[in-house]
């Protein structure tokens, strides 16, 4: 695997990297591939948005950002 775009992204072993998408799986992929190489710190939100954005507890924005 080839994972020059992650160091290009500031993705990095050296932080604690939490990975996430809609569902889960694919949080779970790249969160699985870290661990492989022997990330120390990774995590995967398993839930994904869907399950953070259906409970009325979490925070999050909607709209186009506020340029300041």
């Amino acid at each position: 695997m080839r994972f020059e775009i992650w160091k290009e992204a500031g993705i990095t072993p050296d932080k604690h990297l939490a990975f996430y998408c809609g569902t889960g799986w694919r949080g779970s992929e790249a969160f699985y591939n870290a661990w492989l190489m022997g990330w120390p710190r990774v995590s995967v939100f398993d839930g994904g948005w869907f399950e953070w954005s259906n409970d009325p507890e979490n925070p999050y924005e909607t709209g186009a950002p506020i340029k300041r």
